[in-house]
């Protein structure tokens, strides 16, 4: 199998590549970010059927230039409402202009969206619940979910991802509570009952190399991507990092920039995969042993 990673130095793709080191899968992996270029790409140069390409996927004429492959898990984008807020040029042309190159590639794609499509809808959601982005960050990732409907696909929309890996995030909201309570011992929380819901990222890599070998069984299908003991309040991530480190919580009033309030089915993704459980809080002490081992205290 020849597969294709696009944002494959990402926080994503570095665990997905991880998890594929020791197969039998070509991989095309394609980026652009000058910092994970010199700080991750290393890392993967030695494996066997490994090729690197440093392309802008909004370069038209660089993507149709690509190798062809057998199947594209398309990670590539600017992430998070913050950074497309910021840089709403660079956003559109990368998640919007990006998806629609690989798209013309005329080759399946499993296509990573977000479950902050769902924006504030403040009830359980399934797959067939209607799609409320509240961010610019969450309309693109609806458009991208449009655009890839003209080739085989496989449409992903995890719950807010966090963890270790070869990239640390400290935009996520876990890791940006744990951070605050390592530095401050306090934790300020904005919407403290509003519901949000959390993925490990081994897990999610995990489950893109499942689905590599199993792309058939999941063909045309949209796939809430998390397990339930992630459906948790603001509130109860504050509560469960408190176990580990010692901080206050501090409720604060006013509304969270990033609205989103919402309970996610996960019982596409359990009939599908047997795998797909995990212990959210087993996964809280690496993160506040690594901040503690960062924190400028």
């Amino acid at each position: 199998m020849k597969l294709m990673i696009t944002g494959a130095l990402g926080y994503i793709g570095t665990e997905l590549l991880s998890q594929l080191y020791n197969t039998n899968i070509e991989i095309i992996a394609v980026d652009n970010d000058k910092q994970a270029i010199s700080t991750r790409l290393g890392s993967f140069l030695n494996r066997k059927q490994f090729s690197f390409y440093n392309i802008d996927i909004a370069d038209t004429k660089s993507v149709s230039k690509l190798p062809k492959v057998d199947l594209i898990i398309h990670l590539a984008c600017v992430v998070g409402y913050i950074k497309c807020n910021d840089t709403p040029e660079l956003a559109h042309k990368t998640n919007v202009v990006g998806t629609q190159n690989l798209s013309n590639l005329n080759t399946p794609i499993v296509f990573v969206s977000t479950g902050s499509v769902y924006g504030e809808i403040g009830e359980v959601c399934n797959e067939q619940t209607d799609i409320n982005p509240k961010s610019l960050y969450a309309e693109h990732k609806a458009l991208g979910e449009q655009i890839i409907q003209t080739v085989p696909n496989v449409i992903l929309r995890p719950a807010t991802l966090f963890g270790c890996s070869y990239k640390i995030r400290d935009d996520l909201l876990v890791h940006n509570l744990i951070k605050d309570a390592v530095a401050n011992k306090q934790i300020d929380v904005y919407q403290p009952n509003a519901l949000r819901s959390f993925y490990n990222i081994g897990k999610m890599a995990n489950l893109l190399k499942h689905i590599c070998n199993n792309f058939n069984r999941y063909k045309s299908k949209i796939i809430n991507v998390g397990c339930e003991s992630g459906n948790l309040t603001k509130l109860q991530v504050c509560q469960i990092i408190k176990k580990y480190t010692p901080l206050d919580i501090n409720i604060i009033d006013g509304q969270d920039l990033d609205n989103r309030d919402y309970n996610i089915d996960y019982t596409v993704l359990k009939l599908h995969w047997s795998d797909y459980d995990e212990n959210f809080e087993q996964h809280i002490q690496p993160l506040v042993t690594f901040y503690e081992n960062t924190s400028n205290r």
